[in-house]
């Protein structure tokens, strides 16, 4: 039996015997070498199959690309496959991102930050999205996202931890309550030692108390 478009699907039993991204589910059974399946780009991330199956990224997970990730032009016929992923992990998909301004591929530029769940599902695109998000520390506390009990509190973490003191969410916040940023404080961990301004201590903070 033949399979024109080169989906694994034969022509007689595939809906669109011409389009090598709608076959009958299976992953794996495609003939690489048909250049119609190699021209077309059935995950939407801006790289045809050909190049990532040569290049060794997955043609069908829209977040796996054998370069540098970059955001694939809407026009591209299955745009839609890659807007629906979420890349980085953060909880909003690569579309939501790209309307809302912020970074698909990077998992603290967020609108509205949240919490991940490990799907616990070793091998799955799930999984490779959250691990992303998890080893990266978006509030600049020193505790990555998937062990900080609070990833968007730079002042809540794992005993232990070291700031990263170039994170403008971290040198924004006052952790000891003495007035005082971070990034500026002599001591961020000691509300004794701030820019010696009396009056603008945050009596509510446990560490000032």
């Amino acid at each position: 039996a033949a399979d024109c478009d080169g989906d694994g699907t034969p022509n007689g039993t595939d809906t669109e015997p011409y389009d090598p991204c709608v076959d009958d589910g299976t992953i794996g059974d495609e003939d690489t070498t048909n250049p119609i399946w190699q021209a077309a780009d059935c995950d939407g991330d801006g790289e045809t199959n050909g190049t990532e199956d040569m290049n060794g990224s997955d043609p069908n997970d829209p977040c796996s690309v054998s370069g540098v990730p970059t955001i694939p032009a809407p026009a591209d016929p299955n745009y839609d496959v890659w807007a629906a992923a979420d890349c980085d992990g953060d909880g909003e998909t690569n579309g939501e991102e790209v309307m809302n301004g912020t970074d698909p591929f990077d998992p603290c530029s967020v609108t509205t930050p949240t919490a991940q769940v490990d799907p616990m599902m070793p091998g799955t695109a799930a999984q490779n999205a959250y691990d992303i998000w998890a080893a990266a520390d978006c509030d600049g506390d020193g505790d990555p996202n998937g062990t900080d009990p609070a990833p968007e509190d730079p002042c809540d973490f794992t005993a232990g931890s070291t700031p990263d003191p170039t994170n403008p969410i971290w040198q924004a916040a006052d952790c000891d309550g003495d007035g005082t940023p971070n990034g500026v404080d002599p001591d961020p961990t000691d509300p004794c030692s701030d820019d010696g301004v009396i009056g603008d201590e945050d009596t509510t903070n446990a560490i000032w108390q």
